[in-house]
């Protein structure tokens, strides 16, 4: 389970119940959790935010499995 504060990757679409699927936030992109919901059918829903945006408190909502746990490291350029 992620939690606030946790980075991660978009690797997938965001897919709804009914269905359909959208881009939100395109694949590959690196962001913050932000916040942790849980849906009425007890589902865990991420609210997150892309790293390089500025924090207005509106998120879009992933699922676990849409994203991938990491961190970045800093390699010198040679």
């Amino acid at each position: 389970m992620l939690k606030v504060g946790d980075t991660v990757k978009v690797i997938d679409t965001c897919h709804y119940s009914d269905g359909r699927e959208e881009e939100y936030i395109p694949i590959g992109t690196i962001c913050t959790v932000e916040e942790v919901n849980h849906g009425e059918d007890g589902i865990v829903y991420y609210g997150i935010l892309p790293d390089d945006e500025n924090d207005i408190g509106v998120y879009f909502c992933y699922l676990e499995n849409e994203l991938e746990k990491g961190h970045l490291e800093w390699v010198k350029d040679e």
